[in-house]
């Protein structure tokens, strides 16, 4: 499939914001209650320092007639509804009223100059477009039958920017098992599920990157307790499902025949229900500061890995990366073998198999025709 030349001018500036030192996404569907509301054409996603994340989100525009006013208006509105720190947009419009426009509504723009500098400088041959990403995906022909990957890879892209850090943190790891799965059960298409599990595993890392900033200067024990309740009961780190459940257990109790019997049941019953979700696997490895200050460069590396263009390349993983990948895995219970492995690598670097049996000539050429990777060492994003 021919990517559009739209979509070039997206990934270029994808990859410039990535060189920059942020965690970036494309494409990613903005929802409210499951209603889709707009589609943002570029996400990033930077962390300075302990206490310090920035946010910016850009609209790219390549158009002959880019209504660079329109475009400035709904950046500023986009940034203010989802609470990024900056504002870009990416036009060939780049005249003197525009470039003052923008000033004023505190847009940044990017102008054509800027741009056509990045198209000499940026080799992208190295990665995967998010084109060829979904086209990698479409070489499993049922991939939609099965679960529809996807959708599930849309899913948990807007869920990190719809939605708070635990929320988004506990649908990425819904796609995480689902992916993690089918990288056991479908051999002849693992790449793609290993592909799928490392890009939906890097937007778990930043959804929990994100939320662990409410709790920056806890202590140890403070940082556990807050982290397994948020992942237990999957709201924004503020109890409020848990105030939901009292409040229903407690009309239960004053309202009903025998209804503090019938409460105390329930609640023995959602106590187990919750018990079994093993949020205390994460809050006990994230509570400590040194694994929850390799997130971010975990979610990076992660994410890379999923768009490299050679599979043979994409396992070969850090050992901050391997580690939180292994902890995701224990989590929704699935082998981390099958994650972390290598196991590509080795298919890829293996001879051919051979056979005693002879066969005729032209039915060996056909056969083998058939044959066919603290602090101080986080990295620091560049603001424009």
């Amino acid at each position: 499939m021919a990517v559009r030349k739209g979509a070039d001018l997206e990934e270029l500036v994808r990859a410039y914001f990535a060189r920059q030192g942020f965690f970036s996404l494309r494409s990613v569907s903005l929802r409210f209650e499951d209603e889709e509301v707009t589609d943002i054409d570029g996400w990033f996603y930077g962390r300075q320092s302990a206490s310090v994340r920035t946010r910016t989100l850009i609209d790219v525009k390549n158009k002959r007639s880019p209504k660079a006013f329109e475009r400035i208006l709904w950046a500023r509105g986009m940034q203010l509804a989802l609470g990024c720190d900056r504002a870009i947009v990416a036009t060939t419009d780049s005249t003197q009223k525009v470039a003052r426009f923008a000033q004023q509504q505190n847009v940044a723009l990017l102008s054509k100059q800027f741009l056509d500098r990045l198209q000499n400088k940026l080799d992208l041959s190295e990665r995967l477009t998010l084109e060829q990403f979904h086209d990698n995906i479409r070489k499993y022909p049922d991939h939609k039958q099965d679960g529809d990957w996807i959708r599930q890879i849309a899913d948990a892209k807007s869920a990190l920017i719809s939605l708070q850090g635990y929320p988004a943190f506990n649908k990425s790891m819904a796609a995480f098992r689902f992916f993690a799965d089918r990288a056991q059960t479908r051999p002849q298409h693992k790449e793609q599920a290993l592909r799928c599990s490392y890009f939906v595993a890097s937007l778990a890392c930043i959804a929990l990157d994100r939320a662990l900033e409410q709790v920056l200067y806890e202590e140890t024990a403070s940082r556990f307790r807050a982290i397994a309740a948020g992942v237990t009961y999957g709201d924004a780190g503020d109890a409020r499902v848990q105030k939901s459940i009292e409040t229903v257990l407690s009309v239960i109790a004053e309202g009903m025949e025998n209804g503090r019997v019938v409460a105390r049941q329930a609640k023995d019953a959602l106590d187990k229900l919750f018990e079994s979700v093993r949020a205390d696997i994460i809050a006990e490895h994230f509570a400590k500061e040194h694994n929850a200050s390799s997130l971010f460069a975990a979610a990076k590396e992660l994410e890379e890995r999923a768009h490299q263009v050679d599979s043979a390349q994409i396992q070969t993983l850090s050992v901050e990366a391997k580690s939180i990948l292994g902890v995701f895995a224990d989590f929704v219970q699935v082998k981390r073998g099958a994650l972390i492995s290598n196991s590509l690598a080795a298919k890829s670097d293996s001879p051919p198999p051979t056979s005693d049996r002879k066969s005729p000539a032209k039915k060996s050429d056909a056969d083998s025709n058939g044959q066919s990777e603290s602090d101080a060492a986080e990295p620091q994003p560049k603001m424009l």
